[in-house]
């Protein structure tokens, strides 16, 4: 079986909430997970701990990172960032745990004002000094989601900006940086995948391509929390489309080479099925649109249907690994309320859940022996 599993160390619970990342790393080594997406969160929490001054732990807690973690960039230098993101490294190394990617780098392309461009660009180059500093050479980018009066839809300036990324000195050190682009049901205009490959063939760097996630892949056209159903009409017809499409223009096959090498990484998840509609829910914030509620609070991992997942995955999973025929790392990516919950069993929870999704994949794509075991 050629593809390794990972867990991004935010899935494991939030820092915030009292999850440190030496819990968050045990928990996920003795469930056999081979590596990790680092969360920039949890790179906050680790400074904050090293920085006796800011009050340690309770700082952390009184700021709640997770939620805001812009803001509290600013308070950090990047020094001591990279300091926390060495001693990462070695927390992973000594878990024999590797690092994938530093995750998720948001609301960068795009931006109307300029100067605020020039600033996310700014970060941007920080961020890279953390994933060398982590050992990963990968960056994870979601599609921005920022209001519509703040972010342009001119592909051709979203591609210039990602040029710039690509061909920053920063991201020229061996060995080059990559971007992971990731097509999100909540983003303003990259909503889908297939919006998203117009956006890399643009770009046409060879550290640009695709982090495809299992949860916006189907609930662009599958989903909607603000339908009593939750469901789109006829939803399966347009997604079957859709991973038909993924299968032809990324897949290797007969004479045709595909582009599977321009998927950086591939995201696994799920979402349950709501009670009742967002809109008329007292869980959904009015100032965000019913899609970002769904996405932040109800996923759920691979196929959890007593919890109540619902999403033609599997569907998604087959055209991923047995059409593309995709190699690399899986990655099984969770947002829920769970997360920020105070229990101290969480982080072990959650590993174990996730561990239980993946057997449930191998054995619907029959992958055998269905590894990694706990150990």
């Amino acid at each position: 079986m050629p593809c390794k599993l990972a867990i991004p160390t935010m899935s494991l619970g939030h820092c915030w909430a009292g999850h440190s990342l030496d819990t968050k790393l045990d928990a996920a080594k003795s469930c056999g997970y081979q590596g990790v997406e680092v969360s920039y969160e949890d790179i906050v929490g680790v400074a904050l701990k090293q920085l006796p001054h800011l009050g340690g732990h309770h700082h952390l807690h009184h700021h709640h990172v997770g939620d805001k973690p812009l803001e509290l960039r600013f308070q950090l230098p990047p020094f001591d960032l990279r300091a926390a993101a060495s001693t990462i490294k070695a927390m992973c190394k000594d878990r024999d745990l590797e690092i994938i990617s530093l995750q998720p780098f948001p609301e960068y392309e795009g931006l109307i004002d300029a100067q605020e461009q020039e600033s996310r660009f700014d970060l941007l180059l920080v961020w890279i000094g953390l994933a060398r500093a982590l050992g990963t050479d990968l960056i994870m980018v979601p599609a921005n989601s920022l209001p519509k009066a703040e972010v342009t839809s001119d592909l051709d300036r979203l591609a210039q900006d990602f040029q710039r990324a690509c061909d920053a000195p920063q991201s020229q050190e061996d060995p080059p940086m990559h971007f992971a682009y990731e097509p999100r049901v909540s983003a303003t205009y990259i909503d889908r995948w297939e919006y998203a490959w117009d956006l890399v063939e643009r770009v046409d760097r060879p550290g640009f391509g695709l982090c495809l996630d299992t949860f916006h892949l189907a609930a662009v056209y599958f989903g909607d929390p603000s339908s009593p159903s939750g469901c789109l009409p006829d939803g399966a017809k347009p997604l079957k489309m859709s991973m038909d499409r993924l299968v032809r223009k990324l897949g290797k096959y007969h004479h045709h080479q595909g582009h599977r090498d321009k998927v950086f990484l591939v995201q696994m998840g799920d979402a349950r099925r709501l009670d009742e509609p967002l809109y008329a829910s007292a869980d959904c914030d009015p100032e965000q649109r019913p899609s970002t509620t769904w996405s932040r609070d109800y996923r759920l991992f691979y196929r959890e249907e007593p919890r109540g997942a619902f999403l033609p995955i599997r569907e998604v999973a087959d055209a991923i690994f047995n059409g593309v025929r995709y190699e690399g790392w899986v990655s099984l990516e969770l947002f829920n309320k769970r997360m920020g919950c105070g229990d101290p069993n969480v982080p072990a929870d959650l590993a174990q859940r996730g561990l239980d999704s993946w057997h449930r994949l191998t054995s619907d794509m029959g992958w055998w022996p269905p590894l990694p075991q706990p150990v």
